[in-house]
């Protein structure tokens, strides 16, 4: 991520003293119990697209944070109306900018921007309400 344009293309847009945090958003779906296959979610997890790969890859350093749920059932609207409902607060401080404290104990007005959606073809289907599309295409082949 800090190779790429866009990053400095939206930070030459910001006020001066002003920076960018790269937002990343990630789910996969989960199975909640070890005793039944029925019980399962789609955990919303969030971290930072500034955040050294040394650290964001280790679970002990809390890099990535569970924002949310989504329910596992077929294609509503419900999914699509629950992720923007999660990702809300992210867009309003996106836009209004927040307060951050960094480690030198300056502060600094940071827009958290999201940067980029991990999920697999399912997943990305179900936020953007296409669920439909992929269940009648990939799990119940014509021909």
């Amino acid at each position: 991520m800090w190779t790429g344009k866009w990053w400095h293309a939206i930070q030459a847009r910001l006020p001066s003293g002003e920076a960018l945090a790269p937002v990343i958003i990630a789910m996969d779906k989960t199975q909640l119990t070890q005793l039944s296959n029925s019980k399962s979610a789609y955990p919303v997890y969030l971290t930072l697209g500034n955040i050294p790969r040394a650290i964001c890859h280790k679970p002990s350093q809390h890099a990535c944070i569970l924002i949310g749920y989504l329910t596992v059932n077929k294609a509503t609207r419900s999914q699509f109306t629950s992720m923007w409902i999660i990702l809300e607060p992210l867009k309003r401080a996106g836009i209004e900018e927040i307060n951050v404290t960094g480690g030198d104990g300056a502060i600094r007005r940071v827009h958290p921007i999201l940067a980029c959606y991990v999920a697999d073809y399912p997943e990305q289907c179900l936020v953007t309400y296409t669920m439909l599309e992929y269940t009648l295409t990939y799990q119940y082949p014509i021909g």
